[in-house]
């Protein structure tokens, strides 16, 4: 059985959300979604490959056609990609009161990450925590080291775009609130900023 889903033009979490739900109404067949936007695409193959589906994609000008095939097996999530610690920072500083201090506090938490060894395995980036994977961050370096380390680095891809800063990501990508709701979800331990 072949299903059809239509997201172009639909923004985040909408593409992703239509084709599970299709993915689901499927025992075995294939699922094409078409999109017309990047992150879209990255968030449709992150799902496919989460639940290790076979998937390809094509393009044909400018739009993405994910081929879903529920039943063949693609490459497993591992047990330590859905057993992790995830750490959730919704705000740019750390704490309330001096937004100085606040921002102090935050740099000094993320060195300090860089330092201890598998302490997160995923970091998801919401609200104005977006602003910490930007170009300009005063925790870029920090994050591209957790990154380099093998920590998922997440930055909501509504939060980017409300800030008007996701073409100024520098580290991590952009997930949508479906992707980051699965990790949360999924996660025996979430830490929250």
């Amino acid at each position: 059985m072949e299903k059809f889903v239509d997201a172009r033009g639909l923004s985040c979490p909408s593409p992703v959300v239509m084709t599970k739900q299709a993915l689901d109404s499927l025992a075995d067949g294939t699922v094409t979604a078409v999109v017309d936007d990047r992150t879209a695409l990255e968030n449709i193959v992150r799902l496919a490959r989460s639940l290790a589906y076979g998937v390809e994609v094509e393009e044909q000008a400018g739009e993405y056609y994910i081929h879903i095939e529920k039943g063949k097996m693609g490459p497993a999530a591992s047990l330590t990609q859905i057993e992790q610690t995830v750490l959730l920072v919704t705000s740019s500083v750390l704490g309330k009161g001096s937004e100085e201090l606040g921002q102090t506090l935050l740099k000094n938490f993320f060195y300090t990450l860089t330092q201890i060894e598998g302490a997160v395995n995923t970091v998801i980036l919401m609200n104005s925590g977006v602003f910490l994977a930007v170009e300009g961050s005063e925790v870029l370096e920090y994050l591209t080291a957790l990154e380099h380390s093998g920590v998922e680095v997440l930055s909501c891809g509504t939060c980017l775009d409300y800030y008007r800063v996701k073409d100024k990501l520098m580290a991590g990508k952009v997930t949508n609130m479906y992707s980051a709701l699965e990790i949360l979800a999924a996660a025996p331990k979430v830490i929250t900023l």
